[in-house]
């Protein structure tokens, strides 16, 4: 019998996952297809690219994965990379907001988790709220119990935390974390996906604060676990690792796909330079992009195209180490209520120690670059200079992609230099090298209601092309970590559907 073949249509990390596990499944016996993977960029990774800046690998999109999950440190230790693992040398943050002397930073209090507050504690200590917004947040403790189950499916992640916690907590607090991760607004995103700790606290107590302790694990003996981790050599090497373990799969790069149809019982999946014919096809990429390549499935496609993105870019800054004060945090976010474009800030040299002075160099067959910064002069060994990573754009604010590369760099730096640790940034000469990382529709918006949306894509699929399924971050779960453990479940179900086609056919 002729090996069967799938398609995979992306090579982001859900893409590389799917096609890896379709290699390398992990159940005994089971039988590996040919797998085809397809990417209409010329590389491999999506939204995870290590460059050099200065003599120093840096992320242009994601720099680290979640521990608290298992999936990606499941995958490191399946590739044999776990022991090239590191973590940020320093943590915690800060929340940059309007104060009454202009911008300022203040710590984010203590007890949170997935970005909530657990205790009331913290939150009476905190310069962040004012009188009324902590005896708001006091109240959870005494509200009586404003969610069932119906409106916990359908609330947002700002509904809730409003509810219990009060406007001043959603906005100062859990705005600033929450909506960093996918740039979005928690008042518009969905909490069953997005922070579906929320609505389990909930049924634990009717506090918020205390159904959040309830589900906290008792600390481990010693110092704190580390919340995030990353490699040496920069999140490449997750992709490089997968990469190098494609056995036998056959990679198109640069080949946009046009349709997927099915004329007969195999799919043909169109490009513009050939059609590859396949018994399954797992599309791991954006789902706007999806959307295109389904006619043959309208109804599918229509739902895919009801999922908004955001646009985003990351400022890479070299920076006189004398134009800042010396940062003991990893870096700070942003409130909404400041107006800026600037979400988030990361001091990263400080974070990490690889791209400290000094840090690691680029391996072998990676090129250290003379001078790869615009406008800049370029890296050396023991360069002392400070990395900035500033993350811009949001939902309902694409300011940024209307301004060139230059004047986004100069927008950057006039908002950090209005902070009193930052003020030395106002001089551009302390500016050695910056680069500008667009990621145009890149981080979905998951609306209330996502988890049911998906669904409907799922059956409209199961019904108008059977055999073709969408994996990524538009679906279930943002992150690295989300990402594998979705790419794992579309590789197994391509995988059952390739055994029940052959059962059929079978005498």
């Amino acid at each position: 019998m002729t090996t069967q073949r799938v398609v995979v249509v992306g090579g982001g990390i859900a893409g590389l996952t799917a096609a890896y596990r379709l290699l390398h499944p992990t159940g005994a016996g089971a039988e590996v297809p040919r797998v085809v993977l397809i990417d209409s960029a010329e590389r491999l990774g999506g939204k995870i690219l290590s460059t050099p800046f200065e003599g120093r690998l840096v992320d242009e999109g994601a720099d680290a994965f979640l521990l608290r999950v298992p999936w990606a440190i499941e995958l490191c230790e399946e590739l044999g990379i776990s022991a090239e693992r590191i973590s940020p040398a320093v943590g915690g943050a800060s929340v940059a907001h309007p104060g009454k002397r202009g911008p300022q930073l203040t710590a984010l209090p203590d007890g949170l988790i997935g970005g909530v507050p657990t205790r009331l504690g913290p939150l009476l200590r905190s310069p962040l709220l004012d009188s009324a917004g902590k005896l708001r947040a006091a109240a959870d403790y005494v509200l009586p119990r404003r969610f069932t189950a119906r409106r916990l499916d359908a609330a947002s992640v700002g509904d809730i935390v409003r509810a219990r916690l009060g406007a001043a907590v959603a906005s100062q607090v859990v705005g600033p974390l929450l909506g960093s991760i996918s740039a979005g607004d928690i008042g518009r995103l969905d909490a069953a996906t997005s922070a579906p700790i929320l609505g389990q606290a909930l049924q634990r107590n009717r506090s918020l604060m205390r159904g959040l302790r309830r589900m906290q694990p008792a600390p481990a003996a010693g110092a704190p676990a580390p919340i995030f981790g990353s490699f040496g050599v920069g999140m490449g090497r997750l992709v490089q690792a997968l990469t190098e373990r494609l056995d036998g799969c056959l990679l198109r790069l640069g080949i946009p796909v046009e349709a997927i149809r099915r004329p007969g019982t195999r799919f043909a999946v169109h490009t513009g330079s050939e059609v590859l014919d396949a018994d399954a096809v797992i599309i791991a990429a954006p789902a706007h992009a999806a959307t295109q390549m389904l006619p043959a499935a309208p109804d599918a496609a229509a739902a895919l195209g009801l999922i908004d993105y955001a646009s985003v870019a990351v400022v890479t800054l070299s920076v006189r180490p004398d134009a800042i004060d010396a940062p003991h945090e990893a870096g700070f976010l942003v409130t909404r209520s400041t107006g800026w474009l600037t979400t988030a800030c990361s001091y990263g040299s400080a974070k990490w120690p690889n791209w400290a002075a000094g840090g690691d160099q680029p391996p072998e067959g990676v090129p250290h670059p003379a001078g790869d910064g615009v406008g800049g002069d370029g890296g050396h060994d023991g360069n002392p200079n400070v990395v900035l990573r500033v993350s811009v754009g949001r939902d309902s604010d694409d300011r940024h992609t209307r301004l060139d590369d230059g004047e986004l760099r100069d927008t950057v730096l006039a908002e950090l230099s209005s902070l009193p640790p930052l003020r030395g940034l106002c001089d551009p000469t302390v500016v050695a090298s910056w680069r500008v990382s667009r990621w145009p529709h890149s981080l979905p918006q998951y609306r209330p209601g996502h988890g049911h949306l998906v669904d409907r894509i799922e059956e409209a699929l199961a019904q108008e092309m059977p055999g073709v399924f969408v994996t990524g971050a538009a679906y279930r779960g943002l992150g690295i970590p989300a990402c594998i453990r979705q790419g794992n479940e579309a590789a197994e179900r391509a995988t059952a559907h390739l055994a029940s086609a052959s059962a059929t056919a079978s005498p």
